[in-house]
């Protein structure tokens, strides 16, 4: 029986093997290598063969790897196989080898297997859009989420999973993933991961409150998101919209406990919408405070909103944020040791991170492969540095000292995309071309040729200031007007403010160095460090550099005034000699809206994932570009310059742009590291057409609009609702939260043919009746004005001028904080502008508070037509 088997197994492995025909007879050993393998970067990988002796034992196997093969590993033998790890390949590569069996006579069989590589994933990179990003509280019971991804490679799976039902769906992925799902009333935990084919896993959770009864037209918004412990106490004001009709109670929360109540008085103006309150926040340890408004009405329907949240931190002090600039520069100083020794980029980056790894004040640290360095000390503060990659945007050393910064996070109404999407026919026509909604234009280039760094960190003539600028300064066109510049050109005018606000901007064009960092760091991120949602759905972060760097006080310490929260927030991180990097959490928190804009990254690795494009993608831009790895600037100033260009001249989608860019110039620079132009967004968009954008305000936010105090678009005033549409413009003299006086402004070019501008007015104050015909005349002013001249067409009036006619005036139905409001009906009034026609214009309103700052004014405007 036994012998038996044996013949068995002996004529299957003769079958198996072929034998019989070869020149050794069927007495020589017999060989065969597995199948060849497909693999990843970084993945261990087994080769093995099948082998037999007719007549005889097998009692050596060898394994040997070409020699032509670009990149050596080392092998090691396992029985009859072999184990090796597949280098950090940065290409694709294939690794050949020979498994030669010898048997007891001395006879040998070889024969082959090949190993086909491709590089790790790197750009993998994964997002909520609209529900669990933008918006996290739902009345539907039943939703589809859906979100941007980006990889290197197939993606394998997207796995969605509510832990609030412990139910996971597939999500299904096209340009775009998608997942329907059913919520529980109450928190919904909603984790995403997405896992592609080398396993390279990322993961993304969000909350989503879901009530049937939820009605919620805006975020809860705070005044500030951190704080300093030590300080003196702060006045946190807190917001939030709600369409409720059902006598609706609002508390703000902190976990359970009310710490006040919200009223809808209390951001200056009733019975608008908008619920408001104050607290004050002084806290005793470090740490996360969130907050959530909680609703209750008539109908019993009790629910939540979606929270926002304080962090807390220890103060930095001069000294550690020293030894922060001292460990930058030391890296500066061991990678050029190591470069002058001869070693590549990638061994001399692995040497500086062994260094760092040991380190008593580094507490996690990593490099790519090109020689990026990034780390974060002990204290939680980021450090990065890059060495300067010759006629790149790559990375930069120092920088000037900049103006402190003063600009802070903007504390305004932003209502969800469904409430201001939800519009009549008349004010979307999916015929009508998507068109960017502001032609002003602004570029931020800190290195065309900044006094304060080395000359290689320069871009010169290469710059894009000389280039997409010259060519949007030179065409004089009404689509895109060049209305800000912040460049630092032989004198400094970059500062961290210059990053700041886009709100009102329709082309926003980054001119700098770049990178992409923090592989990896999230997997081993100590919360002892602060937050680490800067990191959270992407396997690596990139960031610009600024050109500034942290100032120092006149006894050489660091001066850290506006500084600070960015620091600790992980918005900011700090290079060689105190230099500044914004990240993508910077952006997420200083930006508000974006009019459709189109924004150019031009810096090395600006796209290398999404990282930075999602970010401003999710506050309103239509389209990113930019680059994926080590751009020269050549290219990135011949190939942005060609998009714009051809989008002025012939009024192309950024699409047939980017086609006719990459045609003239190549898909790719051509480099040892070929960094390739790519373009996220809305394919179709336009440049503006020169006209004036959201003059009936039905885009629910001011975009092209830029304010000043206190401007703003709301849903309703009282009963008071818009004439035409959801929503209405009101300036004030300074209600809520400012005292600073209100206006609005935009400009743009008006037709030949133009004649008329017509809009409807309503105006409210505490003054009417009780101080008519005193020096207490607050005033509203519309003003068209051709533009760096006085040739205006004007309407004003006053208090004073309205109280002529006391009958018209009506007793308010609404209370400002002083009481006694009085208001005027609605009055349309008509410009004669045929003076202005063929001119670019600027058109502003404003409200004017005259004898006192004590009785406010507020007027409403609406149905803005120029024809």
């Amino acid at each position: 029986m036994n012998s038996t088997r044996n013949m068995l197994l002996l004529s299957t492995s003769l079958a198996l093997f072929g034998c019989g025909g070869g020149d050794g007879g069927e007495s020589a050993p017999q060989a065969k290598a597995a199948d060849d393998i497909y693999t990843y970067a970084n993945k261990s990988v087994v080769i093995s063969s099948y082998h037999l002796d007719p007549n005889g034992d097998i009692v050596d196997v060898a394994w040997q790897q070409s020699p032509s093969d670009n990149t050596a590993v080392e092998l090691k033998k396992v029985n009859s196989s072999a184990i090796f790890t597949v280098p950090d390949i940065q290409n694709d590569e294939v690794f050949n080898f020979t498994v030669t069996v010898t048997d007891n006579d001395g006879e040998t069989a070889s024969d082959s297997i090949s190993v086909y590589a491709k590089p790790a994933e790197k750009s993998l990179s994964l997002a909520f859009v609209g529900l669990g990003d933008t918006k996290k509280v739902t009345n539907q019971k039943t939703v589809t989420l859906t979100g941007n991804v980006v990889s290197d490679h197939e993606i394998k799976q997207i796995l969605v999973t509510n832990g609030a039902t412990s139910l996971s769906t597939n999500a299904e992925i096209d340009e775009m993933w998608s997942a329907t799902l059913d919520l529980k009333q109450g928190k919904n935990e909603i984790t995403v991961m997405a896992l592609t084919a080398d396993e390279a896993q990322v993961e993304i959770v969000s909350t989503i409150n879901y009530h049937p009864a939820m009605d919620f037209t805006t975020p809860l918004t705070l005044s500030q998101s951190s704080f300093v412990l030590n300080e003196d106490a702060a006045t946190v004001y807190a917001q939030i919209g709600t369409s409720n009709d059902k006598d609706p109670k609002l508390k703000l929360l902190v976990g359970n406990t009310p710490i006040t109540d919200l009223d809808e008085s209390a951001d200056g103006i009733d019975d608008d919408g908008i619920y408001a309150g104050s607290f004050t926040f002084n806290p005793t340890k470090e740490g996360k405070f969130c907050y959530q408004a909680h609703v209750s009405d008539s109908e019993d329907n009790k629910y939540t909103s979606e929270p926002a949240c304080i962090w807390v931190s220890e103060k930095y002090t001069s000294e550690q944020v020293t030894k922060s600039v001292d460990i930058a520069d030391s890296v500066e100083s061991w990678l050029d040791v190591q470069l002058a020794q001869g070693k590549n980029i990638h061994a001399s980056a692995k040497e500086v991170v062994e260094q760092l790894n040991v380190h008593k004040d580094v507490g996690a640290a990593g490099y790519t492969y090109e020689g990026g360095i990034w780390w974060v000390n002990e204290d939680g503060i980021l450090g990065l540095h890059n060495p300067l990659v010759e006629d790149s945007k790559s990375a930069s050393r120092s920088g000037v000292v900049a103006p402190t910064p003063v600009v802070k996070a903007s504390f305004e109404t932003r209502y969800y995309d469904d409430v201001i999407n939800n519009q009549p026919s008349a004010y979307s026509s999916a015929s009508e071309p998507n068109r960017i909604q502001s032609s002003k234009a602004v570029i931020i280039s800190p290195y065309i040729n900044n006094p304060d760094v080395s000359e290689f960190s320069n871009f010169f003539n290469t710059d894009d200031y000389y280039g997409v600028w010259k060519t949007i300064k030179d065409s004089q066109s009404c689509k895109l007007s060049p209305d800000s510049e912040f460049v630092n050109n032989e004198t400094v005018g970059v500062s961290l403010d210059s990053f700041k606000d886009f709100s009102t901007f329709g082309y926003i064009h980054f001119s700098t160095h770049g990178n992409n960092y923090f592989n990896g760091l999230f997997k081993i991120w100590d919360e002892k460090w602060g937050p680490s949602d800067f990191l959270k759905g992407y396997l690596s972060v990139s960031g610009l550099y600024t050109g500034i760097v942290l100032p120092k006080n006149e006894d050489g310490t660091y001066n850290l005034a506006g500084y600070e929260s960015d620091l600790y927030m992980k918005r900011l991180a700090i290079g060689a000699g105190g230099s500044l990097i914004v990240l993508p959490s910077f952006f997420e928190h200083y930006l508000t809206t974006m009019p459709k804009s189109l924004v150019v990254l031009s810096a090395c690795r600006s796209v290398y994932n999404n990282s930075l494009a999602n970010v401003f993608l999710s506050k309103g831009a239509g389209a990113v570009i930019g680059y994926d790895d080590y751009v020269l600037s050549s290219y990135a100033k011949n190939t942005t310059n060609a998009i714009i260009k051809d989008m002025l001249d012939n009024d192309s989608t950024l699409k047939q742009a980017f086609d006719v860019a990459v045609n003239k110039h190549g898909k790719s620079d051509n480099s040892a590291d070929e960094a390739f132009l790519r373009m996220r967004g809305a394919e179709d968009l336009k440049l503006s057409s020169g006209s004036f954008d959201n003059l009936s305000f039905e885009q629910g936010q001011l975009n092209a609009w830029a304010k000043k105090g206190d401007g703003r678009i709301i849903t309703n005033l009282g009963g008071t609702t818009p004439l035409d549409g959801k929503f209405v413009g009101v300036v004030s003299t300074g209600l809520g939260y400012t005292n600073e006086l209100g206006s609005i402004e935009q400009s743009a070019c008006i037709d030949k043919n133009v004649t008329t501008l017509s809009f409807d007015w309503k105006f409210y104050s505490e003054e009417f009746l009780e101080y008519c015909n005193t020096d207490f005349d607050d005033s509203f002013t519309l003003s068209l004005c051709e533009s760096g001249t006085d040739n205006c067409s004007l309407f004003e009036t006053s208090v004073n001028k309205l109280c002529e006619n006391k009958d018209a005036l009506v007793e308010s139905d609404v209370t400002f904080d002083r009481g006694g409001v009085y208001n005027t009906q609605w009055i349309k009034e008509q410009l004669d502008i045929s003076a202005l026609a063929n001119k670019r214009v600027n058109l502003k309103i404003e409200a004017v508070d005259k004898g006192d700052e004590i009785y406010d004014s507020a007027i409403l405007i609406d149905n803005i037509v120029v024809e």
